[in-house]
């Protein structure tokens, strides 16, 4: 079960969740979309399990399990540089070796 489906499950609309523990909505779309992992004071951690009506083991799988599908679904950023490609270092034609001096 991820965020998402813990906020159907409580019956919850986001905008009701982001009144209730006095966050923003987009915060709580970014929960469900894996992007932040929700932080909260500790009185807001107890009321979010009021909210969702679950388990603090059940609000921690549900946070890691929309953190996990985000990175199977988008892997993010692509690398400016492949890594295979970084590491592969040509010398140029015709060029001097460098010396080292001591």
């Amino acid at each position: 079960m991820d965020m998402q489906v813990l906020r159907e499950r409580a019956g919850l609309s986001r905008a009701e969740v982001a009144f209730r523990l006095a966050i923003s909505e987009t915060s709580v779309r970014n929960w469900e979309a894996g992007r932040t992992e929700p932080t909260m004071t500790p009185k807001k951690y107890l009321e979010a399990l009021r909210l969702f009506k679950c388990t603090p083991e059940e609000l921690a799988a549900a946070s890691e399990k929309s953190i996990n599908q985000r990175h199977k679904r988008k892997p993010g950023r692509p690398r400016r540089f492949p890594t295979n490609q970084l590491n592969q270092v040509t010398p140029m034609p015709d060029a001097p070796a460098a010396e080292i001096r001591l």
